[in-house]
C-alpha cells in the first residue's frame, strides 16, 4: 500500500460528546455481524475496519440505499446524530502489510480470481480475507461494488498496534458538501433543495 493510501476515510453518525471508542465517536468500530464481505471468522478473535480512499466514497457507502432517489436533510441523520466524515491515518507498518487486490500480479500471487472478490456468497470473499490474515497481512484493498473508481481498504484489527490507526476530528456533512455531491453524482442520488 502506498503512502497516499495511508490516508483513509470513514462516514458515521457522530456525537462530539461521545468518548473515544464508544458509539458515535470516530474510533468506534461496531461489532461485526459476520455478514460483511471481508469479515474474518469469529475464531480468529479479530475483526476488520472498512475504510474508504476518499470522503465521497465513505459517504456513498452510507447513502447507497438512496440510489435513484432524492436525498432529504433528514437522510443525513442516523440514530439521532448527524452524518460526519473523518480522515484516518494508518501507520506505515500496517499500511505496508495491505495486499492490493486491484493489482493483477497480487491476484496471481495469491491465486485469487477477480470475480471471487465480487461473489454474493460471503463464504467465498470471507475465505479470501481469512487466507490473507493467516498469511500475516494487515489487510486488503479492493474495488467497491458501488463504483469501480472507489476503493476500500480493510484493516485487520489484531494487526494494528495502539497507534496503528488514528482518526482526525470529524466534520459534519451538509447538503452543500463537495464530498456529498460527488457521492450523489456517482450513485444517481438527487439532492433536495
Amino acid at each position: 500500500m502506498t503512502a497516499a493510501l495511508a490516508r483513509l476515510w470513514r462516514a458515521f453518525p457522530w456525537s462530539p460528546d461521545a468518548p473515544a471508542g464508544q458509539p458515535f465517536s470516530s474510533s468506534y468500530r461496531p461489532a461485526q455481524s459476520g455478514a460483511g464481505r471481508f469479515d474474518l471468522p469469529r475464531a480468529t478473535h479479530a475483526s476488520a475496519w472498512y475504510l474508504a480512499e476518499s470522503p465521497g466514497h465513505a459517504i456513498g457507502e452510507r447513502l447507497q440505499d438512496l440510489r435513484n432517489r432524492t436525498l432529504e436533510p433528514e437522510d443525513l441523520e442516523a440514530a439521532g446524530h448527524r452524518l460526519a466524515v473523518c480522515e484516518a491515518t494508518v501507520a506505515v507498518d500496517a499500511a505496508s502489510g495491505v495486499v492490493d487486490l486491484c493489482d493483477p500480479a497480487e491476484l496471481v500471487r495469491y491465486g485469487i480470481q477477480p470475480d471471487w472478490l465480487a461473489y454474493r456468497d460471503r463464504r467465498v470473499t470471507q475465505e479470501i480475507s481469512a487466507r490473507l490474515h493467516r498469511s500475516g497481512h494487515s489487510g486488503l484493498r479492493w474495488w467497491s461494488a458501488l463504483a469501480g473508481e472507489w476503493h476500500t481498504v480493510v484493516l485487520f484489527t489484531d494487526r494494528l498496534n495502539e497507534s496503528g490507526l488514528a482518526f482526525e476530528t470529524p466534520r459534519l456533512v451538509s447538503l452543500d458538501d463537495e464530498a456529498l455531491r460527488s457521492a450523489c453524482d456517482t450513485l444517481g442520488i438527487w439532492i433536495s433543495r
